[in-house]
């Protein structure tokens, strides 16, 4: 199968797809988060590949949401993009047979951040940071931010996060525990691949069903938090007060969540 943005390797019983978008800083559209969920859908049905690395071309891991590709004039509909493409993209990485590693390279964003925590294993390079920016642009966080960020860094650490719009650093991320390990960025390669190795040589059963107990154990509530970041977001998808920031994003060159 060929895709437009990202691209798919595999070499032995570990695959490693990557966003390429780096002119965008690997924001995502929606034809995006439907390739993402087609490759791990594909690899599935290659029974040699237990592991999966997740990472973005270049500089950046995911900078969220193109905004670029919203039109505001048309209104946005922000309930059926998270229905139809971004929430089926969480699931799929939670509910995959395959060990997935997030390889936290750069910038990681909005939507992206909970994309990465969705992932089984996430490691950072030191140049990287996690940065909640939805209420700034008038929006509630997606993409399992609000049930990923609670569940692993605590109640607190969480909403000043997702209000504030700090930018986490990689190393406070892995003190909240966000983050497995952080390396310096040129290691980053080396210790990903090294990681991802050692988990490709075990059982494909004892890794499908370890990961199916610890999922168990910890989201029984996934599924119904994204249908309420959903029908949220859609609610403040057409507000007066979205429309005005993202336009202002987006004419300030940062077309992305």
């Amino acid at each position: 199968m060929t895709y437009d943005d990202i691209t798919v390797g595999i070499e032995g019983a570990i695959a490693t797809i990557c966003v390429n978008r780096p002119e965008k800083l690997n924001a995502l559209r929606d034809q995006t988060a439907d390739e993402l969920v087609a490759a791990l859908q594909s690899l599935e049905q290659i029974p040699e590949v237990t592991v999966v690395i997740l990472t973005g071309s270049g500089r950046a891991f995911g900078t969220g949401y193109d905004l670029g590709t919203v039109n505001l004039d048309e209104g946005c509909d922000l309930h059926a993009v998270l229905e139809h493409h971004f929430n089926p993209l969480i699931l799929a990485l939670r509910r995959s047979r395959l060990l997935i590693i997030s390889r936290v390279n750069g910038p990681c964003a909005g939507v992206s951040v909970g994309i990465a925590l969705s992932c089984d294993i996430v490691m950072a390079s030191q140049t990287a940071y996690f940065y909640e920016p939805f209420a700034q642009i008038a929006l509630v966080p997606d993409g399992g931010n609000t049930y990923f960020l609670p569940t692993i860094a605590g109640r607190t650490r969480a909403l000043a996060a997702m209000l504030l719009g700090d930018k986490i650093s990689a190393e406070e991320a892995m003190a909240w525990g966000l983050v497995w390990q952080v390396h310096a960025a040129d290691m980053l390669d080396a210790k990903v691949q090294e990681t991802a190795t050692r988990i490709a040589r075990l059982a494909p059963n004892a890794i499908k069903r370890t990961k199916q107990l610890v999922n168990t154990a910890c989201e029984s509530g996934l599924a119904a938090q994204l249908d309420l970041e959903r029908d949220y977001q859609g609610e403040l998808g057409g507000s007066p007060e979205m429309v005005a920031a993202i336009s202002r994003f987006v004419k300030g060159g940062k077309g992305h969540q």
